[in-house]
């Protein structure tokens, strides 16, 4: 497979089958595989009815849900639009559409947890599900953007990490390039690779460690993008390879969990 791939979600035929094989399902849906076939990371975009189930055993790694519209109860709680749930390793769990409801549900296709990386292995007592409301845990707003972490590797459970960015205007990153793997889903407005276009509902995959720049359209984009483990940029932007987490590059602490 390619270093830099897009996966255009209208040219996967939706199924009512839920594609990920560590959670089964109880209701009515449609679903998308929206990742690169054989890759360290894969990403469904989903519309649950209301009332269905999803229900994850304890054979898969840390896994997350984003939710786009409409909200899941999970154990009591809810995770509302715009928020996510973290499914940390090994744990089981149920969630329940309490309506209509779209989402994105990503995870590693290696299901052990990671050992090796920045942050070394996670602590395996006390995992459980953890939800973060639309405010994130950290986050950056301002006239340029809103900017949230829902998980940036850091907590002592698991090493997920997963962001949402919603830029209002044109951006444009650096060229630059990170030590994960990474997907990157387009929820509004498009972004460009060279030549590349990725579009709402639409999957960037690029590789670790691989050079790129970004482009938004003139109105901006929102997109989440989604990495296994903790990783840092190398961007001329900086005099040295940067830790991307939440506290390392000067957020704000609002620790939005449910």
């Amino acid at each position: 497979m390619s270093a830099v791939d897009v996966i255009h979600a209208a040219e996967v035929e939706a199924t009512t089958r839920y594609p990920a094989t560590t959670v089964a399902v109880s209701g009515g849906l449609t679903a998308r595989p929206v990742s690169p076939d054989g890759a360290s990371l894969w990403l469904i975009a989903a519309d649950l009815a209301a009332g269905t189930e999803l229900r994850w055993g304890t054979e898969h790694g840390d896994e997350a849900v984003y939710v786009r519209s409409g909200s899941l109860a999970v154990d009591g709680r809810v995770c509302p639009a715009d928020g996510a749930m973290v499914v940390e390793a090994g744990v089981a769990a149920s969630v329940i559409a309490e309506s209509d409801t779209s989402i994105l549900h990503m995870g590693p296709a290696d299901s052990a947890p990671p050992t090796d990386g920045l942050r070394g292995p996670a602590e395996s007592d006390g995992r459980s599900v953890r939800i973060v409301g639309p405010g994130g845990v950290w986050a950056t707003v301002d006239e340029s953007q809103r900017t949230r972490f829902f998980s940036d590797a850091s907590a002592p459970t698991n090493r997920l990490w997963l962001l949402a960015s919603d830029r209002p205007q044109y951006f444009e990153s650096s060229a630059h390039s990170h030590s994960q793997d990474e997907l990157i889903h387009v929820l509004r407005g498009e972004i460009r690779v060279g030549r590349r276009v990725v579009g709402a509902g639409d999957t960037l995959w690029v590789a670790a460690d691989r050079r790129y720049k970004l482009y938004s359209g003139d109105d901006g984009v929102h997109f989440v993008n989604y990495r296994r483990d903790a990783s840092v940029m190398t961007s001329p932007n900086y005099d040295g390879p940067l830790l991307e987490a939440g506290e390392s590059t000067n957020m704000t602490w609002v620790n939005d969990t449910l």
